[in-house]
């Protein structure tokens, strides 16, 4: 309101002539620029027989020169219309637009101010009529009572906020306690489990040596077996083929020397090697048993990952196609942004890094660590998009799901929209966006997908299998679909 009456105070100035301080009549303009009524100016100028001056800037000039202004004139026209209309509106406040008398009384059935006019007509006559005066002090003391009444409800509103943030302040501080537990615990258990792993894999290597070694010594003895039995066998062979007088000369010796025992062959891996890989085999089912088990206690609150991803900072990840990872049929745009189907296979190199025949591409940065985001615009029937490993199969039949190291979401055909896990899990209708944001948490081992345009999520993989580098991923396989990253 204060800028409002500023403002037209400023245009009534502009609008007035500064010698009569009345709106500009006939406005002229001389030559220094300003601006004056014809009469004012001509009455100012009246006697002088020198050079005249303005009577605002007082600059001189040789000669009476008076350009009339009839963009000021209609300017001046304009406010005069403009303060009239203001005058009336603020009159038609106080007083009786009917009558143009003081709204001095106010009628209780109409609740509306009336004047001594109105108060005698035939419209009010029958009418509960008091002073203005009095009815105002009677609703002014209603307002009061009402507003008591709002001030405490708001009071009341106000003390339930700041109960609500202090409780959530003490939620927070003890989440804030819980999560630095989990991380210690989990830390303890990691490097419980490290030590163990090493152990065992340590007292497995000894056993690999100690079969090794045994089965060395197994096989040099009956090869050694096998060469004394052989040089044998060419003699008994030679002493046959003698003949009769010299084959029977001294022949109790021969057969004396000849004679043999049957061999006694060795066990190829003894008992107590066998009983220790056993004793692996029972710690390995173990493992499974209490890995399982753990699982199985984790999975009891499915939605602690969740809320743990989605509160974490991401790092917006600038992703580009990489075309030497594309199908064949697979088009890029200039900027590696997009991809879509192209109606002939084009004549590229046929590297090991490019998959064929399924029609996926990479993104060209990897990711080995960190928590990642970026969004996706899809379009179509025929699209997933995700992540991969950068040792995913390229060649061949590839599977879309995590065994194979890819983890996306997808519109596969105009009715089927699913989680590519395995098997498939079908997402509902509205959670199929035409926007994605893909997150990559690479240490929580969780690949999330969200609704871009309002943050609802879309699907989660939990407990990830990530090794290696990771890539963003899409998979594009008609022509009626499109993947764009934005940026």
């Amino acid at each position: 309101m204060a800028a409002a009456a500023k403002a037209r105070q400023s245009l009534q100035d502009e609008a007035s002539c500064s010698i009569c301080l009345e709106y500009f009549n006939d406005p002229v303009t001389i030559d220094c620029g300003h601006n004056f009524c014809r009469a004012c100016i001509t009455q100012c100028w009246e006697g002088s027989d020198k050079d005249i001056s303005c009577p605002q800037c007082r600059a001189t000039f040789p000669q009476r020169n008076l350009r009339p202004n009839w963009q000021l004139a209609n300017v001046v026209e304009i406010a005069k219309q403009l303060h009239l209309q203001l005058t009336k509106d603020a009159r038609a406040g106080r007083e009786c637009e009917k009558h143009q008398e003081a709204l001095k009384l106010f009628c209780q059935e109409d609740q509306s101010p009336i004047c001594v006019v109105c108060d005698r007509s035939k419209e009010h006559r029958a009418h509960t009529v008091v002073p203005a005066e009095e009815a105002a002090q009677e609703y002014k003391g209603q307002i009061r009572s009402r507003l008591e009444m709002l001030k405490k409800e708001m009071e009341g509103i106000a003390a339930l906020k700041l109960n609500g943030e202090i409780t959530s302040e003490e939620l927070l501080q003890q989440t804030e306690s819980e999560r630095k537990k989990i991380l210690s615990e989990f830390e303890k258990l990691h490097m419980f489990l490290e030590e163990k792993e090493l152990l065992l894999l340590a007292q497995l290597e000894v056993l690999d040596k100690e079969i090794l070694k045994r089965q060395d010594e197994f096989t040099t003895r009956l090869t050694q077996e096998i060469s004394r039995l052989g040089t044998l066998i060419s003699e008994m062979e030679g002493k046959c083929r003698q003949p009769a007088s010299e084959f029977l000369q001294d022949i109790r010796s021969t057969l004396s020397r000849y004679e043999t025992g049957k061999f006694q062959s060795p066990p190829s891996l003894p008992l107590e090697l066998k009983r220790r890989v056993k004793d692996f085999s029972q710690k390995h089912t173990f493992l499974e048993h209490a890995l399982s088990k753990f699982k199985e206690t984790l999975s009891s609150e499915p939605k602690l990952d969740k809320v743990i991803l989605s509160g974490r900072q991401l790092d917006k990840a600038n992703v580009t196609l990489d075309p030497d990872t594309a199908h064949p049929h697979l088009i890029l745009s200039e900027d590696g942004k997009s991809v879509r189907w192209g109606p002939a296979r084009q004549d590229v190199p046929d590297n090991f890094r490019r998959f064929d025949p399924v029609p996926c591409v990479l993104g060209c940065e990897g990711f080995t660590s960190g928590r990642h985001c970026w969004e996706v615009e899809v379009d179509g029937s025929s699209w997933a998009v995700g992540v991969a490993r950068e040792s995913v199969r390229r060649k061949g039949g590839v599977s879309l799901e995590p065994e194979e190291g890819i983890w996306a979401v997808g519109q596969l055909n105009p009715i089927q929209y699913v989680a590519l896990t395995s098997p498939w899990t079908s997402l509902p209708p509205d959670r199929r966006p035409r926007k994605i944001r893909v997150a990559l948490d690479y240490k929580g081992r969780q690949v999330a997908f969200f609704n871009a345009e309002n943050n609802t999520e879309i699907f989660t993989f939990l407990a990830v299998a990530f090794a290696g580098r990771i890539f963003p991923f899409c998979w594009v396989a008609d022509k009626s679909s499109q993947v764009r990253m934005c940026h």
